[in-house]
């Protein structure tokens, strides 16, 4: 095959074969800027090609390039300067061509298509000495398009009248970072050398150049080419196997010379859609700024360490990265390699860390004051209930005890909520099937939404079990279900859908933090509005709200979120402005049997106790409160404002105490110490404990033997718990003692 018949393949291996194995680095350079040149005057443009880059069909100046490079590989230094000389006058329009080349600190002309005697090879400039010179020592190619023989920077022969020139066009040859020589293209009438020609002749000049510095590899030792072939081999080799996506570009156009491996699979792209083409083509940098600061401190530092930013993949995904960067030249072109370290995921997971400590350190405030707020409700709760019935039916007051009362019951509802998002809510947790749970309020909620709201059920008939407490279920689909209606505000659909999934070791993107196993999947879809993603990064706050200030207390998705977390489960958004949202439930899988519901209280009406109780509570109101509750229904109260006092009187009452009735959280002593000191004196006492919120309990869960009453309690609530305590089957007293001690 002929030199001019060479594809841009072959031209690669001729290079890569010989001796100089730099030239790898040299032919990204090449390779990058016949990739991406585009020739405007003349209206060429690059296309692509096979994996080994781009061509143009029948383009004079690739197949040009090519028949140099052919000559080049196999020819000596001084037939390739000359084969230059020749080839660049036949390309470039020009009468006079020379190749000079850097010897110590001279530039000695060593090739022209006007060899005059006693010129060439003895002709001789210093670095700065006329514009030859002035190219050399500044790297930088210089056109002047007339009177070029009268600027003062240039060198004239007297004794060569006939070489007066009026245009010139000197590049420099240059190869490892360095200038190796000098290319001068001289014209006798005035001409514009148009961009085309000169980087067409400085495309030759890094061919040249790569012969010059053979040449010069040829004197040197063969261990110094063994050390210099393993170098390169070493960073080849620790290039493409590096774990972290690496690129080279070029500093002055940002062009991508060569990435490796990890790039290309992070990214999506195949090799042949990114080399010789820019960042800008592929869009990758998530936002101009980051670009632009980048670039700048890079120039100014030249090297940048773990700057922040976003870039996009192939798909168009947004990722968050740390890029660093170092200049280097390769083949005399200043160049940027840079690791781009994705940090997706360790984002991910600091931002749901950070929102998880402001959850807590508000839950601890909230269920503080909910634990005190409860024991008033209590209060106002009883005290109402009271005048309410003792007041007549035509008594104006009774309506005003009964608005007394519900404040009472909303203000409770509210306590719950903030129990619920701080995750002291007492639970408890039954096996459930969630579809039943979704079915009975398949009825409810087109009460709830309005008819402009099409409510529509997909539930997997082989749906697994869970073990949650029904009513906190309940409330996370009705507060989701009222989310969705406030974004459909003309109408949409809400689409509740169940099914089993598999989380395995390769968790689903955007979910780093899941545990793998088997889960009962909830999925709660509307039409709606849909959320940018700052409001996503929001809206499991307490207290945050999109809603006109009034329309909404902020509890309602934070409570979604502190009930699905205290039931060990997960719970994830999807959603963009326009598209609607989707809330995903993820609940662990358990194998045990469906518990029976509670049903309704043993008797349609309360029979009236006799039996004793012992009452421990610290809270002076509440405790006179319940004890005339106790006592109205015709049980006998023993009052403890603490466990020490509760000790005492279990000590020295004579007759026999049925029932302790004691709160969980108290000063000095917890309800289930008092329950433990006083099964040591009476194993035969039944414990009934009430509180207004978990902290008590390990995950907020009750065990299952413990009888438990939330606060705050109604008359009822409290005497139908009382009496299914007291009458219930009785459990073992050692074992009750034995798990308490």
């Amino acid at each position: 095959m002929s030199a001019r018949t060479r594809k841009p393949e072959n031209l690669i291996i001729s290079m890569q074969n010989t001796n100089w194995t730099g030239r790898y680095s040299l032919w990204l350079l090449v390779r990058s800027q016949l990739i991406g040149q585009v020739f405007t005057e003349d209206k060429v443009r690059m296309t692509k090609s096979s994996k080994a880059g781009f061509h143009e069909d029948n383009d004079p100046a690739i197949s040009f390039l090519e028949e140099l490079a052919g000559h080049a590989s196999v020819a000596p230094l001084q037939e390739t300067l000359e084969n230059v000389v020749g080839f660049t006058m036949s390309l470039v329009k020009c009468d006079s061509c020379f190749a000079y080349v850097l010897e110590g600190d001279e530039l000695v002309l060593r090739a022209s298509n006007k060899p005059h005697p006693g010129i060439v090879d003895r002709l001789k400039l210093r670095l700065g000495e006329g514009i030859t010179g002035w190219v050399a020592e500044h790297r930088k190619p210089v056109a002047v398009a007339a009177n070029a023989w009268a600027d003062p920077r240039f060198k004239l022969f007297n004794n060569l009248p006939e070489d007066r020139f009026e245009s010139l066009l000197s590049v420099p040859v240059m190869t490892r970072g360095r200038v190796v020589g000098v290319i001068n293209l001289q014209n006798q009438n005035p001409h514009h050398y148009t961009a085309r020609e000169i980087q067409l002749v400085s495309t030759i000049g890094f061919l040249a150049g790569a012969e010059i510095e053979m040449a010069r590899l040829e004197g040197e030792s063969v261990q110094d080419i063994t050390a210099r072939k393993k170098a390169e081999d070493r960073f080849y080799k620790a290039f493409n196997a590096n774990p972290e996506p690496i690129s080279i570009v070029t500093m002055s156009e940002e062009r991508i010379l060569d990435v490796n491996e990890s790039f290309l699979r992070d990214t999506g792209y195949q090799r042949e859609e990114v080399i010789g083409r820019t960042s800008l083509d592929l869009n990758f940098w998530g936002r101009a700024e980051d670009r632009v600061s980048f670039f700048e401190k890079l120039r100014s530092r030249r090297s940048v360490r773990d700057l922040e930013m976003t870039f996009r993949t192939k798909s168009g995904d947004s990722r968050a990265g740390l890029v660093s960067a170092e200049v280097i030249e390769v083949a005399g072109q200043e160049c940027a390699i840079k690791i781009v370290k994705d940090i997706t995921e360790r984002k991910f997971l600091e931002n749901q860390l950070h929102q998880s400590q402001k959850m807590e350190a508000v839950g601890r405030l909230s269920a503080g004051v909910a634990h005190d707020f409860n024991n008033l409700l209590g209060v106002i709760i009883g005290y109402s209930e009271d005048l309410e019935e003792h007041l007549e039916e035509t008594n104006p007051m009774r309506k005003k005890a009964e608005q007394i009362k519900k404040a009472g019951e909303r203000a409770a509802a509210l306590t719950r909520q903030l129990l619920a998002f701080s995750r002291q809510q007492v639970l408890e947790p039954k096996v459930l099937n969630l579809n039943s749970v979704i079915a009975d309020l398949r009825a409810m909620l087109p009460r709830l939404l309005g008819p402009d709201i099409d409510v529509q059920t997909c539930l997997d008939p082989g749906l697994a079990r869970v073990k949650a407490d029904r009513g906190q279920i309940e409330q996370v689909i009705v507060n989701l279900a009222v989310n969705a209606r406030d974004a459909m505000l003309q109408g949409g659909r809400l689409a509740i859908e169940t099914r089993n999934v598999l989380i395995g070791a390769q968790l689903p993107a955007g979910h780093p933090a899941m545990t793998p196993g088997h889960y009962a999947l909830i999925a709660v879809s509307d039409t709606g509005v849909g959320m940018d993603t700052n409001t996503q990064d929001h809206i499991f706050e307490p207290f945050f709200t999109t809603k006109e200030r009034g329309k909404g207390t902020g509890l309602g998705l934070a409570t979604v979120y502190g009930v699905v977390k205290q039931s060990g489960g997960y719970v994830w958004v999807e959603s963009a402005p326009g598209l609607g949202t989707t809330f995903t439930i993820y609940l662990p899988r358990v194998g045990e049997l469906l518990q029976p519901e509670p049903g309704e209280a043993r008797m349609a009406t309360l029979n009236r106790g006799s039996e004793t109780i012992l009452l421990v509570e610290d809270q002076d109101e509440l405790r006179t409160l319940a004890s005339a509750l106790l006592e109205r229904g015709g049980y006998t109260v023993l009052e403890a404002n603490g466990g020490s006092q509760a000790m005492e009187i279990a000590q020295k009452h004579r007759s026999r105490i049925h029932l302790l009735l004691t709160d969980m959280v108290m000063p000095g002593m917890n309800g289930r110490e008092v329950a433990k000191r006083v099964l040591e004196i009476d194993p035969g006492i039944r414990v009934l404990y009430t509180s207004g919120y978990a902290e008590f309990t390990h995950d907020g869960s009750l065990d299952p033997a413990d009888n438990f009453l939330p606060k705050p309690f109604t008359r009822d609530g409290l005497l139908r718990k009382v009496d299914e305590v007291l009458h219930s089957q009785a459990v073992g007293s050692q074992r009750l003692g034995d798990r308490l001690s």
